[in-house]
């Protein structure tokens, strides 16, 4: 007598998530924010890196009288 076995093999469901709507402004706004925030790191660094060489100036004192 042959005993006969059922597999039953379950898979997940396939979900497909799409995403709709939204503007590029998001996108374009965070590249710019990024550009900013590099260049503003180099320019507070800047003197770091440059071997701390400065330039000082000196400027006469000026008084204004009414």
């Amino acid at each position: 007598m042959a005993i006969e076995r059922e597999t039953v093999v379950e898979r997940p469901v396939e979900r497909e998530t799409v995403v709709t709507g939204g503007s590029p402004f998001g996108a374009i706004g965070a590249i710019i924010a990024v550009i900013l925030l590099v260049v503003l790191a180099l320019w507070l660094f800047g003197g770091v890196f440059n071997g701390g060489e400065s330039v000082s100036v000196d400027l006469p004192t000026v008084t204004v009288d009414p």
